[in-house]
C-alpha cells in the first residue's frame, strides 16, 4: 500500500481539530484502513482520533465507545454482503451470492476479519433481507423460517471463519497462495450447499 500522506493537522506543532469534518462515515473509513495497514490491535480510539487528526474525545459524538466502533465495522462489511441479494435468484444462487460478496467484502478489507469474526451484526441491517431470503428458500426447500436463518447464520460464519484462516493476521500476507484460499472456499461452500440440497429439498 502507497505511503499515505501527512495531513496537514498532523505536522507537527500545527495540530487543528477538525470535528466539524467528523462523521460516522469518515470514522468507519479511517478505521478500516487503519486495521488493513496494521492490524486488528493497532485499533483504538485514540489512534483513530490520531489518523482522522482530531483528540480521542472527538469521535465521541459520533461513535460512543469502541464496542459501537466494532459494531458499525461488522455492520458496513454485513451491507456490502446483502446488499446484491434479490428474490429473481433461487436458494443456491442466492446463498452462493451471498457466500461470494461477503468473501469479496472481506478481501477488501482483511483487517476486519477478526472484527466480523467476532461482533454480532445489528438487526436493523439484517432485518430488511429476512422476508426475501425467507420467500426463496420456501419456494424449494422444505424447512421451517428458523432453520432457514440458521443456515443463513451458519453460511455467515463458515465464510467469516474461512476469511479469518486467510486474513486473520493483517497486516501480514496470507499464510498460503491465493489459489489455495480460493480452492478451500470453493469447496467449503459448495459441500454446505450440497447438504442443504440432500436434506431439505422437496
Amino acid at each position: 500500500m502507497a505511503p499515505r500522506p501527512q495531513r496537514k493537522s498532523e505536522q507537527p506543532g500545527n495540530e487543528q481539530p477538525r470535528n466539524e469534518q467528523l462523521s460516522q462515515e469518515a470514522i468507519r473509513a479511517a478505521a478500516l484502513e487503519l486495521v488493513d495497514e496494521q492490524g486488528f490491535a493497532a485499533l483504538s480510539m485514540r489512534t483513530l482520533g490520531a489518523r482522522l487528526g482530531v483528540k480521542a474525545a472527538s469521535l465521541y459524538y459520533h461513535v460512543p465507545n469502541r464496542a459501537a466502533l466494532l459494531r458499525l465495522i461488522a455492520d458496513s462489511i454485513a451491507m456490502e454482503a446483502i446488499g446484491a441479494i434479490r428474490e429473481s435468484l433461487d436458494w443456491r444462487g442466492l446463498l452462493t451470492r451471498l457466500a461470494t460478496d461477503l468473501r469479496r467484502a472481506l478481501s477488501a478489507h482483511p483487517g476486519a476479519a477478526l472484527i466480523v469474526a467476532t461482533q454480532n451484526v445489528s438487526p436493523h441491517v439484517l432485518e430488511p433481507v429476512v422476508p426475501a431470503v425467507l420467500s426463496t428458500v420456501h419456494e424449494s426447500l422444505n424447512l421451517t423460517d428458523d432453520e432457514a436463518l440458521y443456515l443463513l447464520q451458519s453460511l455467515y460464519v463458515l465464510v467469516t471463519g474461512h476469511a479469518l484462516a486467510e486474513f486473520g493476521d493483517a497486516p501480514q500476507p496470507p499464510a498460503a497462495p491465493a489459489e489455495y484460499y480460493n480452492a478451500w472456499f470453493d469447496i467449503a461452500v459448495s459441500t454446505f450447499l450440497d447438504g442443504i440440497a440432500a436434506r431439505y429439498s422437496r
